[in-house]
């Protein structure tokens, strides 16, 4: 099988995995049939098997099901007929499966090509692309009709545009997964679609449209990456500490946690550990009259984390405290963390400034997320609009600044990590 984190190229079929395409085709069939005088004689499930059948030709098509044996229309003429209803039916009551426009925009975000392939007319595609607004999420759109084409036909054709890039076909039919195995391709089958038990055949499934994100993740290889570092490094009698450093608004919290999600789901016992819950006091915070050596040596209580945490784990690797801790917006001491950790956890200890030499031998493995020093102050602007850019000039730029020339990062971190895209992380560091 293809491993997931090679795939670049993504193709989708249509029915059945962007759109649950039944109800809006059914109800262009009762419009076309109410305006011709037929009764409609067959229910909404009985078409279910022609999904994912050429419409190109009317021989074994749906259109060649739905015409009376003695009807005074060839089938082409009825087909006609109800592809004169899809568009008014389709703008009226069809949709996307849930998260479709969501998960497309986020691949697309992650660096994949997206394109989308169907067995059906350029008509209907056309339709469907434009009652649900999606093309725009594409990068590639074409049917079997536009050029005569089988669906693995289609895939090669779609390979070579795009250089022959790695490629995941996702579909409900078992002739999209025949198309991925005909074309050297990861198959993965919407169990949520029209093939019922067909998609199980695939080498992946998925239940519903948003778990591609799990299964094109760019995280992954470099949680990956970090998981073989934890196994080389950590030793079983003793708890394992990660620290996860950047400047601010690099994306350490969001990492953090993807990796702490990742690492239970591979059987690990983590511990969180968050710097920011560390402030000192408004009054010792803001006690000297330069902000950036505030922020650097004022700004946490790191003799608290070192003597209640840091110390207990390295010495014991045991530890179960509760501590009442800072709340920033009151300046009091009423939110309470609780701490749990014994020699088969992974500790998770993210914040600015990790790596300076208070902090720096506790840490077992220290990454580093990079994004350039003005990105910083950007990202600040579109997470709090009231966060002042000046701020960023006096007070924390200068302070990471100092911190980054007394600390240079291919000197201390063992993991540097590009993070300008955090949809799409790259290691640009690994220190072996």
């Amino acid at each position: 099988m293809i491993n997931p984190n090679d795939v670049n190229l993504i193709i989708f079929d249509m029915d059945g995995t962007i759109i649950p395409s039944l109800v809006p085709f059914y109800e262009s069939v009762k419009r076309a049939f109410a305006k011709i005088g037929w009764p409609v004689t067959f229910k909404a499930e009985d078409i279910i098997p022609f999904f994912g059948v050429s419409t190109a030709s009317t021989k074994g098509s749906v259109y060649e099901f739905i015409t009376p044996p003695h009807s005074y229309l060839t089938v082409e003429e009825v087909r006609e007929k109800v592809r004169d209803e899809n568009k008014d039916a389709f703008r009226d009551i069809a949709q996307s499966y849930p998260g479709v426009k969501e998960t497309l925009a986020a691949l697309r975000r992650r660096g994949y090509k997206l394109a989308q392939y169907t067995n059906s007319s350029t008509v209907y595609l056309d339709v469907v692309m434009s009652s649900l607004q999606i093309r725009d999420y594409y990068d590639y759109v074409e049917c079997i009709q536009d050029n005569n084409l089988t669906k693995p036909q289609l895939v090669r054709k779609i390979r070579e545009h795009f250089g022959g890039l790695t490629t995941a076909i996702v579909g409900d039919r078992v002739h999209d997964i025949e198309a991925a195995r005909e074309t050297g391709c990861l198959s993965i089958g919407a169990l949520y679609g029209y093939g019922e038990k067909e998609p199980e055949a695939a080498d992946i499934t998925i239940s519903q449209f948003s778990d591609l994100l799990t299964v094109f993740d760019r995280k992954r290889p470099v949680f990956e990456k970090i998981l073989a570092e934890i196994k080389q490094r950590k030793r079983k009698e003793k708890a394992f500490v990660i620290g996860v450093n950047g400047i601010d608004c690099s994306g350490k919290t969001v990492f953090a946690g993807a990796l702490e999600d990742y690492l239970k789901a591979k059987g690990c016992k983590t511990q969180s550990i968050h710097l920011d819950d560390f402030h000192n006091p408004r009054e010792i915070r803001y006690s000297g009259s330069n902000q950036a050596e505030n922020y650097f040596n004022k700004s946490f209580n790191t003799d608290l984390i070192i003597e209640t945490l840091l110390i207990p784990i390295r010495e014991n690797s045991r530890l179960e405290t509760n501590l009442t801790l800072l709340n920033l917006d009151t300046d009091k001491l009423e939110i309470i963390r609780k701490y749990t950790i014994n020699p088969n956890t992974v500790v998770i200890f993210e914040g600015v400034f990790l790596f300076r030499k208070e902090l720096a031998p506790y840490t077992d493995y220290k990454i580093f997320l990079e994004i350039p020093l003005d990105e910083s102050k950007r990202r600040a602007t579109v997470r709090d609009a009231q966060a002042s850019p000046d701020k960023y000039d006096t007070k924390y730029l200068p302070a990471q600044k100092k911190y980054l020339e007394e600390y240079p990062l291919p000197l201390v971190a063992d993991l540097i990590i590009d993070n300008k895209e955090p949809e799409y992380p790259k290691i640009t560091l690994s220190r072996e």
